[in-house]
């Protein structure tokens, strides 16, 4: 009976010991298969639990969580010089028109005045407006914004005005291939942005959540830069700037020199010698304290020398 009974203990303790040794193999498989922190709940697991208890009941494994591995998008240049291409083929032309003029007009209030009432007429305003007085000069130093389809109607009527223009510049500038680079490359981190916020809502991982995060506030700053200068481009192809210089010459009074006669020169000279022997005599009396100085020196040395030469 004894016998028997030891026998049924060792194949209960068998038993248990294969059960224990399945478990272990299939925690062991489901590790394998969830490499990152679906390995580390495994074995904390395992180690939480007891033997014993571990032996007589299996728990279910944990649900799986869907990880992403964070690899950033790489930046294809040629698709982007393909896009680039085939901007520049639809893109209409970009031209941005400045110039100055200069004009010598008669009156500077009423050229400035005539200047006000163009403005009003082609839409155009004053971005900036000086005026400058000086002695031989008064002068309006106007820089103004126009439409830039009124651009050559404008600068028509200003130089139909009164007065004599003095110099004028005018230059186009072709800033289209510039234009059509900024906007397909900022459309182009718009997709990058994009692709790194899908990314974001899949990370799991801290060090991953906080890489993607840098990546967009970096895309994000050049996406504002390159706003800014399409907006930029934008209002100097569409206002032309023009300075324009309203000045007027002052009248300055020529003064004669009249040449002097022979006998205004020779009084001349009379006065400055008779000047010259005043500032002589002053300058001696302003020496007097010298003067005695040096007799009382010639006064001590005779009687020194007369005393030698009663001693002899």
């Amino acid at each position: 009976m004894q016998v028997f009974i030891v026998k049924e203990i060792k194949l209960k303790l068998i038993f248990m010991k294969m059960k224990c040794l399945y478990m272990a193999m299939v925690m062991l498989l489901f590790a394998c298969q969830s490499k990152n922190e679906n390995e580390e709940l495994a074995m904390e697991s395992m180690m939480d639990v007891s033997l014993p208890a571990a032996c007589m009941t299996l728990a279910p494994p944990p649900p799986l969580v869907e990880m992403v591995k964070f690899t950033p998008p790489v930046i294809k240049d040629d698709a982007v010089e393909e896009e680039v291409k085939a901007s520049k083929a639809n893109a209409t032309k970009k031209i941005i028109k400045d110039g100055n003029i200069s004009i010598k007009v008669k009156a500077v209030e009423i050229a400035k005045q005539r200047m006000d009432s163009v403005l009003k007429k082609f839409d155009a305003y004053y971005e900036l407006e000086k005026f400058r007085n000086y002695e031989n000069r008064t002068s309006y130093d106007l820089k103004i914004r126009i439409p830039s389809n009124q651009f050559d109607s404008f600068l028509k009527a200003t130089e139909k005005g009164e007065g004599e223009i003095m110099s004028k510049a005018i230059n186009a500038r072709d800033v289209t291939e510039e234009y059509t680079d900024t906007e397909v490359r900022l459309e182009s981190k718009r997709l990058f942005r994009k692709r790194y916020n899908e990314l974001l809502n899949k990370a799991g991982k801290v060090v991953d959540i906080l890489a993607i995060e840098e990546n967009i506030r970096l895309l994000q700053e050049e996406i504002e830069s390159g706003e800014g200068r399409l907006k930029f481009l934008n209002d100097q192809v569409a206002y032309s700037t023009l300075e324009v210089t309203l000045f007027k010459l002052k009248e300055t009074a020529i003064v004669e020199v009249k040449k002097e006669t022979f006998g205004q020169l020779m009084k001349a000279s009379i006065g400055s010698g008779w000047s010259s022997v005043i500032d002589f005599l002053l300058w001696s009396i302003k020496q007097w304290p010298w003067v005695v100085v040096i007799l009382t020196f010639i006064f001590v040395l005779k009687i020194f020398l007369k005393r030698r030469k009663k001693a002899v």
